[in-house]
């Protein structure tokens, strides 16, 4: 092919493709500089949105925390405030009248005080009786109505691990309450708990998970605050009763030392000369298992049960000697 003829098939060729081009119907448009900016960055990041909170299940939480709080309305107006002037603290009714239980440590000096009850009501009272062994002073309410005694459970029943809340004087806004649980029994009978206590809560109701108040919380004489102590409602009651005959706040009395038996009950290990006890004949390393039919489940169990009973009382004392031997002796408390 001549260089003419070459040259000829190149235009022809170009002509056709042009011609095809043309005949094209869809626009051509270059990119701007905004398009090719956006394209070459990087894309953006998808957000998910959070999955809602599923419902709160039935119980856990939020079904303890209603059952505390009608817990605390349960008991809370049966709790008193106490101003003896020198000191502020709670209290509990004891009846319809608006006689108040409270710790004597915190009327100690004080002959009248000022009852202020859940709703506000204020009362005039007289303290009517006091015991500084025992901690356990009653005071006398003039004019008091509409008011609900408390309702007392049994204490020689608590143990250590039990759930309990402290409520104290339920006046807004200086109502008070506190959880924890029992964390140990002291040789005395004293009810421990690990429910924080603050300074003006000494007279607070212990209750257990049933409501019943199993306990009255003290701060002592020196009034600091910390772990809680209470007395058992057994020791309460008992004192109150006294108190408001006319007479002393006395406890019953054993005469025995002891410590944990390693299998249950109370090792006796020391016997007080001339005591019921003594009297009675029980002896060094026999262990008590239960008094009147209650199961003495540990030392501190032998006060927590001789606080529901009065000196002069004739008990059974059932004890398991070291060579397996069980014996029911009778034994009249005598006063301590």
């Amino acid at each position: 092919m001549t260089f003419l003829a070459r040259w000829l098939s190149v235009v022809i060729s170009s002509a056709i493709a042009l011609a095809v081009l043309g005949a094209c119907t869809f626009p051509i448009r270059f990119a701007t500089p905004a398009e090719v900016a956006a394209a070459k960055a990087p894309p953006a990041p998808q957000i998910i949105a959070a999955p809602a909170a599923p419902p709160a299940p039935p119980g856990g939480l939020t079904q303890v925390q209603a059952e505390l709080r009608q817990l605390i309305a349960q008991v809370g107006p049966s709790v008193v405030r106490v101003d003896a002037g020198a000191a502020t603290g709670s209290g509990l009714l004891l009846d319809a009248q608006g006689t108040v239980v409270t710790p004597a440590s915190l009327v100690a000096g004080a002959q009248q005080v000022t009852i202020t009850t859940a709703t506000g009501q204020q009362y005039s009272g007289a303290v009517a009786g006091s015991d500084s062994a025992t901690d356990i002073a009653v005071i006398r309410v003039t004019g008091a109505s509409g008011v609900t005694a408390v309702t007392f459970g049994d204490s020689a029943s608590v143990q250590v691990g039990d759930v309990v809340v402290a409520i104290g004087n339920q006046v807004a806004p200086s109502g008070t309450a506190s959880q924890g649980i029992v964390s140990g029994l002291t040789p005395t009978g004293l009810i421990q708990t690990t429910a924080p206590m603050s300074s003006g809560t000494s007279g607070s109701a212990l209750v257990n998970i049933a409501g019943q108040v199993i306990g009255m919380t003290t701060l002592g004489a020196s009034g600091s605050a910390g772990f809680g102590v209470a007395i058992p409602s057994a020791q309460v009651t008992a004192a109150a009763q006294k108190l408001l005959a006319g007479g002393a706040a006395t406890q019953a009395y054993l005469g025995v030392s002891s410590s944990d038996a390693p299998g249950g009950g109370a090792l006796i290990q020391s016997v007080v000369a001339g005591s019921p006890a003594a009297g009675a004949g029980l002896q060094v390393g026999w262990v008590i298992v239960a008094i009147d039919g209650q199961n003495v489940a540990q030392a501190a169990s032998i006060a927590q049960i001789l606080a529901a009973h009065k000196p002069g009382q004739r008990v059974l004392v059932t004890v398991h000697l070291p060579n397996g031997a069980a014996r029911s002796i009778p034994v009249v408390l005598g006063t301590k």
